[in-house]
């Protein structure tokens, strides 16, 4: 009774101190009465700063599918420890699983010896096109016939000039002749004869002594340049079969054909990995929202995993008058009132941003705990002690 007393005294005084209840009303300082301690957001000692807060898990994930479907199968339990990358939760996958079947069919059919002897094939056979063109460039800088055959040429189309003159005085001998007449008709046949020879000698000693035009010579080119190309994209294509490496900048309709089965193979094993939910992390099922035979929908939270072997303090209630004395790196001692035991601790981040908590403006800093005790979870509220710069 008199500690009742006494209390609701204490607490009618501070009231009045107070004044009237309004938005400028100073917060009330929180009165331990076990131990005769007080302490608040602010400094307690000379050199220390004291705050509330509560133990988080280091880590925790909230794992949700991509896709939807039907859960078929769910490994886990709350409160089943998991490692890192255990199966937790699938869903039904036979559709997802043939399309990744199909994908390496076709791939292990566009990698398979056969095609990859047919690839060498292919690239012999541009090397000898390359060949082909290489010879026709080379020709264009060099003389078509020798100056021998070019001197014969001439001395030939001297005599069939003659030819033709002397075929051509017979056959105006006899024009005038019956066009039946057999003399006429061979003067005529010789006079042809010897026209079209010396046509084929004068055409033959203009090409052997002329120049390609300069369409001529950009169609060889052009030609020698397809065929390089043609080489090098079937030799990246066969050295892509092989699993060779090859550069970045390598192209070619077949290559992009072998890229696009496998993009779509690892496309489809991707959906069907869509399928599986995996703990990225190690720790403890804390929630499992899920059961088989019920249907998921993307993004919607399916288990949460928390790392409760690895836990830390958040504070909720460091004042802006305290958090510029606080420093990363420093020590810091964690009291836990429901295991009534003290923890050792190290500032791991002051947060940049504040938040407002009844009016104050607080800000919030994580305390990395250097063990962890028994009994400790996450949840449980937490007074830290800081010791600040001086």
């Amino acid at each position: 009774m008199r500690v009742q007393s006494a209390l609701g005294a204490l607490i009618l005084g501070l009231a009045a101190a107070c004044g009237p209840i309004g938005p400028s009303a100073t917060p009330l300082p929180t009165i331990v009465l076990e131990g005769g301690n007080s302490t608040t957001a602010s400094e307690s000692a000379v050199g220390q700063v004291t705050a509330s807060g509560h133990v988080v898990a280091a880590q925790e994930v909230h794992l949700a599918f991509p896709v939807a479907g039907i859960v078929e199968s769910v490994s886990v339990s709350v409160g089943d420890p998991v490692r890192i990358g255990q199966l937790l939760v699938e869903l039904e996958g036979t559709t997802a699983q043939l399309e990744v079947d199909q994908a390496l069919r076709a791939l292990r059919e566009m990698t398979s010896s056969a095609a990859i002897a047919s690839a060498d094939q292919a690239v012999a056979s541009a090397q000898q096109e390359q060949d082909t063109a290489q010879k026709k460039v080379n020709a264009l800088t060099y003389p078509r016939a020798t100056e021998a055959f070019i001197d014969n040429l001439r001395a030939q189309i001297t005599l069939a000039r003659k030819e033709l003159a002397d075929a051509t005085r017979a056959f105006n001998h006899v024009k005038d002749l019956a066009s039946n007449d057999p003399g006429r008709a061979r003067s005529e046949v010789r006079m042809t004869a010897a026209q079209i020879n010396l046509n084929k000698l004068v055409g033959n000693y203009n090409w052997y002594t002329g120049q390609p035009s300069e369409i001529d010579v950009a169609l060889t080119y052009a030609n020698l340049d397809a065929a390089t190309a043609a080489v090098q994209e079937a030799q990246w294509y066969a050295a892509a079969l092989r699993g060779d490496p090859i550069p970045a900048e390598a192209s070619g309709g077949r290559l992009a054909e072998l890229e696009a089965a496998r993009d779509a193979v690892k496309a489809a094993q991707a959906g069907l990995e869509a399928t599986r939910l995996v703990s990225p992390i190690a720790g403890e099922v804390a929630a499992l929202e899920i059961s088989p035979g019920e249907y998921a929908t993307p993004g919607q939270e399916v288990v949460v995993v928390s790392d409760v072997r690895h836990l830390r303090v958040e504070t909720t209630d460091l004042s802006e008058r305290d958090v510029a004395s606080i420093q990363v790196g420093r020590p810091a001692t964690v009291f836990v009132e429901a295991i009534g035991q003290e923890v050792a601790g190290t500032v791991l981040a002051v947060s940049p941003v504040a938040d407002i908590l009844g009016g104050d403006v607080v800000y919030m800093t994580t305390i990395e705990l250097a063990s962890t005790r028994e009994g400790l979870r996450p949840g449980m509220s937490a007074e830290v002690h800081f010791e600040t710069t001086p």
